[in-house]
């Protein structure tokens, strides 16, 4: 049993690998518009979002242009999504992407839970 003395905290964050397969530029807005079943995944695992309506598709995409990344061709890019970002994309993908995956353009990979 792990005992913390002072403060703690129940946000956390999580570094992942996501790399971009193809050998064109892609951004974050790719990777969000290319894996719609992320953020149906996210509310179907953590129900209680299921009737958020600022879980959706289309405001994933948002956040997503707002925190957009760029991914070179072939490039492995080290990435940290937290909930306490206070960002839809930090919420999601700090839990989502925990379990790895792939799709056309992109594969991605959990690296660390950061505290």
């Amino acid at each position: 049993m792990k005992i913390r003395i002072g403060f703690v905290s129940n946000s956390s964050s999580c570094s992942f690998i996501i790399c971009n397969i193809t050998n064109e530029e892609k951004t974050l807005v790719d990777f969000v518009k290319e894996n719609p079943q992320l953020i149906d995944d996210f509310k179907k695992r953590y129900d209680w979002n299921a009737d958020n309506t600022n879980f959706t598709q289309e405001k994933l995409i948002q956040s997503a242009q707002e925190n957009n990344i760029t991914f070179n061709p072939n490039e492995n890019v080290f990435c940290v999504f937290g909930d306490e970002d206070g960002t839809l994309i930090g919420e999601v993908f700090d839990y989502i992407l925990r379990d790895g995956g792939y799709s056309d353009s992109f594969k991605w990979s959990f690296d660390e839970m950061l505290r």
